[in-house]
């Protein structure tokens, strides 16, 4: 492990958990609007706005503990939810989202994703970098 005394995994680790939050954009627009739980679409939407709820709230998790202690597993781990989830998320609203809502939806999640790869390429610089010669 690499520990938590390294700059780029300290920072990256931050940036990644912040991303994580932009995450919840997607979550913020389904939820707060009258969901009718009793018709099956409605449960659907539920759901879909609760899993991105736990997804983003794992990732950060994810970033601020093992990944900032410098564990490979965590790196991947934490790539996995903006590729996974992130990525077709934003396709789909980018598709079927109405034109008047479209810029204010687009704009957190790829906001998010875009943090989340550059915390992600900080801490990536970190754990993969060769290890230097000893004397």
């Amino acid at each position: 492990m690499i520990g938590e005394r390294d700059p780029l995994l300290h920072w990256g680790s931050g940036v990644v958990a912040l991303g994580a939050l932009g995450m919840l954009a997607a979550a913020a627009a389904i939820l707060p609007r009258h969901i009718d739980s009793g018709a099956r679409i409605g449960r659907h939407v539920l759901a879909g706005g609760l899993a991105i709820v736990c997804l983003s709230v794992v990732e950060v998790l994810i970033a601020l503990i093992p990944l900032r202690r410098g564990e490979v597993w965590a790196f991947w781990a934490a790539a996995a939810p903006p590729v996974v989830m992130g990525v077709p998320v934003v396709i789909v609203d980018a598709v079927y989202v109405a034109p008047p809502n479209l810029l204010a939806t687009l704009v957190p999640q790829v906001l998010g994703l875009a943090v989340s790869t550059a915390g992600l390429a900080l801490c990536g610089m970190s754990l993969f970098r060769p290890a230097s010669p000893n004397p």
